[in-house]
């Protein structure tokens, strides 16, 4: 399994910028990749919502993301485990599920 690079997370997140407004968010990256040196195993991409709209759609920006190649597992709580070309990635939805709705089980 092939790790990745800071510069190809930054160019990752240009892609799915691209696509993201249309479904009322915008991708930010976060984790190993922003703050520590080196390669890492997964990229984290955390999607929080614009605010011209009250809730991001979550189905039809995962459809958009498997049109652009990503290949999206099952949800995990507010996570989705995929992959990009091989590589691992981790899709953060926290406003899916937010800590007033006292769901904690999905944690």
């Amino acid at each position: 399994m092939t790790a990745w690079s800071q510069a190809e997370a930054i160019e990752l997140c240009r892609i799915v910028e691209e696509v993201a407004p249309d479904f009322g968010c915008h991708v930010a990256l976060t984790g190993g990749l922003l703050y520590k040196a080196g390669r890492r195993k997964d990229a984290d991409l955390l999607f929080y919502c614009i605010r011209q709209v009250d809730e991001i759609d979550i189905g039809g920006l995962l459809t958009a993301l498997a049109d652009l190649g990503f290949d999206i597992g099952p949800a995990r709580g507010w996570v989705r485990k995929a992959h990009f070309e091989g590589k691992p990635v981790d899709l953060f939805f926290p406003e899916a599920f937010p800590a007033s709705s006292g769901s904690q089980d999905d944690y």
